[in-house]
Parts: structure tokens; C-alpha cells; sequence
């Protein structure tokens, strides 16, 4: 009787055991998760901006990334492009604005250019919807309006150093930003026109118009050599922009990289099936 009791006993205690020490694994389980999702949380350029009221860009290597695409475009510009094509270049804006899409121009450096139309307004609608309150040293307003003719010479700055908004009511916004850079129907002009331009390049494609563009890149034009480069950079560094404006809409940010992957046509996509900013 006595052996029967301790044994029962014994199996009691080991069973309490057992059961703290699987309480403990729990709670130390749950403070790891939670410890972790802070990291997590705390690690995003937002959380950090919300944390301490400063945002270092600095300190982000998406942003650091991009201040060297600046520089080395702007160095490429001075010291890689094609000098004293001046004189050549008024003539070719003369004929891309006199003479537009009628074969006068390269097809091919014809699309490209007309594209860095569309991009810096595709920019305008990722950007300006944050840009109220930033506290970028460069204005968002003045570096968005001199994208239009200085591409990412003027727009770089504005992005590298630019504060993540994230949280944007659309009763913040100005009358410009509500108005045309969250509208739909800007948003299909510009799809429209971009996928005008792919056609317009991609159908006149020939070993002849290959041939010009490259002469045109390397010996004949600084701008259409410029221009190609400048259009590039653009187009690598609106994967972010797209992914703060999603994060902006409360949609997982994880596709802003396949909208960001087709130059021109993506990110204009987004801005069409984009939701509408909360009231």
C-alpha cells in the first residue's frame, strides 16, 4: 500500500513537472515571437521614422543605392556621353516637336523619349500623395515639376531623402494631388500612352533603326545617349516608390517588384488598379 502510494506520488509530481515545464516553453515561445515581430516592426524605415521623429536615409540601404545611381548617372553625363552634339540636339528636339511620330526621328529613340513623359508623371502620382509634411530638405513639388525635363537629375535627391508616409488620409491631400494624381483618368491617360509608345518602338524594330539608335547613343547625341541612361535609372528605382504607395493603401507590398519589372507600362499599370486613398 505504502509502495502504491509513493509511486502515485512520484507520477503526480512528474506530471506537474512536465506540465511547468511546457508552460515555461510556451511563455518563452510567445516573448520570442513577440520580441521578434517588434524587431521586425521596428526594423522598417516607417517604424523608425514613427519611433524617434527622425528618418536617417542614410542608414537604408535602398536609399544609399539609389544616391549612387545618381551620381553615377550624372557622372556618366559629364564624362561618358557624347561632347559638343549641341547643334545636333536643337534639331532633334526641333523635329520630335514639329514633326511628331512621322518617322522624321529615330522610332526607336522617338519612344524612349516620349516615355520620359510618362515616367516622371507616374512618379508624381507615387510621390505627391505623401510628399504634404515631408521633411526632405528638397521640395517635393520642385523636384517632381523639374523631372519633367531633368528626369532623375532633378527627382534623385527628392527620393533618396524623402520621409516614408505611409499613413495619408485623402482629405490631406492638396487639390493637385486629389485631383489629377489620384484620378483614374489620368492614370488610363497615361497607361494609353505608354503602351502607344511600346507599340509605336516595338513595330519599328529593324536592323536599320537598331543601327541609328546605337550611332544616335554613342557618336551622334549627348541627349539621346543621356536620355537612355536617365530612363533606365528611373526605371530601377520605382520599385520602392511602388511599394511605399502600396503600403500607403494597406495592400501587400510583395508584387511591387513584378509591377516595377516592365519599364514604363508596370508602374503606370498601378496607378490604374491602385484602391483609392481611405477618407
Amino acid at each position: 500500500m505504502t509502495m502504491t502510494t509513493t509511486m502515485t506520488t512520484m507520477t503526480i509530481r512528474t506530471d506537474r513537472a512536465t506540465t511547468d515545464r511546457a508552460r515555461r516553453m510556451r511563455a518563452m515561445t510567445a516573448r520570442g515571437a513577440r520580441r521578434c515581430a517588434t524587431t521586425r516592426r521596428a526594423s522598417t524605415p516607417e517604424a523608425r521614422e514613427a519611433s524617434d521623429g527622425s528618418f536617417e536615409w542614410y542608414r537604408e540601404p535602398q536609399r544609399v543605392a539609389t544616391a549612387c545611381a545618381w551620381v553615377a548617372l550624372g557622372s556618366f553625363a559629364t564624362f561618358g556621353a557624347p561632347s559638343g552634339t549641341s547643334a545636333f540636339d536643337l534639331e532633334l528636339v526641333k523635329s520630335l516637336v514639329s514633326a511628331p511620330f512621322t518617322g522624321a526621328v529615330n522610332p526607336l529613340f522617338e519612344a524612349l523619349f516620349n516615355s520620359l513623359g510618362v515616367v516622371p508623371a507616374t512618379y508624381a502620382c507615387l510621390m505627391m500623395p505623401g510628399a504634404k509634411g515631408n521633411k526632405s530638405p528638397f521640395p517635393a513639388a520642385l523636384c517632381v515639376g523639374a523631372s519633367f525635363a531633368l528626369g532623375f537629375f532633378a527627382l534623385g535627391p527628392y527620393l533618396v531623402t524623402r520621409e516614408p508616409r505611409t499613413r495619408v488620409k485623402r482629405s490631406e491631400l492638396g487639390f493637385v494631388t486629389r485631383n489629377i494624381w489620384e484620378s483614374k483618368l489620368n492614370a488610363a491617360a497615361l497607361l494609353g500612352f505608354a503602351a502607344y509608345l511600346a507599340f509605336y518602338g516595338a513595330s519599328n524594330v529593324t536592323p536599320d533603326t537598331l543601327a541609328g539608335f546605337a550611332t544616335l547613343f554613342k557618336e551622334q547625341s549627348m541627349l539621346a545617349c543621356v536620355s537612355t541612361c536617365d530612363l533606365i535609372v528611373l526605371s530601377l528605382c520605382v520599385a520602392p516608390a511602388i511599394a511605399e504607395d502600396m503600403r500607403r493603401r494597406d495592400v501587400d507590398d510583395a508584387n511591387a517588384l513584378a509591377f516595377a519589372s516592365v519599364p514604363v507600362l508596370g508602374p503606370a499599370c498601378w496607378l490604374l488598379v491602385r484602391p483609392s486613398l481611405e477618407d
